[in-house]
């Protein structure tokens, strides 16, 4: 009978034994989460990535930075993949965490997946404690619409708007789909909401301008592309309204 020296044995035993953090660690894993959070919010993605890197290095069972670094590795990083191994990463740990579920849903929008993101939509606004439903339920309605099916998406977004009447992208994404369309009258309406909503954002005010010049409101129009201009805070949407400024 072959007998295993009790190093081996040991070794053996490690080898089926994953690390658990300790509580140093997690601790740790923790502050890197604050400061990832931290630097995301000031704009500086790199940062907030590496800073989240030593979060997961520290703790990788940690969903919360699984989460926060799939977001980056959507939004400002443009690597797709990768963001849904974290996402899928964070709903191993956390079933039934919601907001992760509506996080990976945009990224198989954005893939034009749109019954894989259409089924995780729906899992979220099935949980009677997530506490941004409109989100899921407004992109949910923008993939139905992708998807072929215009009554169940425009219903789906005005769902999402009556729960938050400040949702900026609901109104947006109602004027441009009455504006595909062709109905103007429909798309100036909800671009109006928008920068009712969003007084701030210059792209309602665009958007709206280029609905008031279908509708031949031209010094309306002029008046958007004015705000437009004085609150876009990129050079390239800056032009944009100068120039659809100057052309009426």
């Amino acid at each position: 009978m072959l007998r295993l020296h009790p190093a081996w044995l040991l070794a053996l035993a490690l080898m089926g034994c994953k690390h658990v953090p300790s509580e140093k660690e997690r601790q740790g894993a923790e502050i890197h989460y604050e400061l990832g959070l931290q630097a995301q919010q000031a704009g500086n993605v790199q940062e907030a990535y590496k800073e989240l890197q030593k979060s997961l290095e520290l703790d990788p069972e940690y969903p919360e930075a699984h989460n926060a670094i799939a977001i980056l590795l959507h939004m400002a990083f443009n690597r797709p993949e990768q963001a849904i191994s974290h996402y899928k990463k964070a709903l191993e740990l956390r079933p039934n965490f919601s907001e992760v579920k509506t996080n990976l849903a945009n990224v198989y929008l954005s893939q034009s997946r749109y019954d894989e993101a259409i089924k995780l939509y729906e899992e979220a606004l099935n949980d009677m404690l997530y506490s941004t439903p409109f989100i899921a339920q407004g992109n949910m309605g923008w993939a139905l619409y992708k998807k072929g099916e215009l009554e169940r998406g425009l219903k789906s977004i005005k769902a999402a708007v009556t729960t938050n009447p400040g949702f900026c992208l609901g109104y947006k994404n109602l004027g441009i789909i009455y504006d595909e369309t062709g109905d103007v009258s429909e798309a100036c309406r909800y671009f109006g909401r928008y920068r009712e909503a969003c007084p701030d954002v210059a792209d309602a005010y665009l958007r709206e301008g280029a609905c008031q010049v279908k509708q031949g409101k031209m010094e309306e129009a002029r008046q958007s592309f004015t705000a437009c201009e004085a609150k876009a805070k990129s050079q390239d949407l800056k032009d944009d309204c100068r120039r659809l400024l100057e052309a009426l």
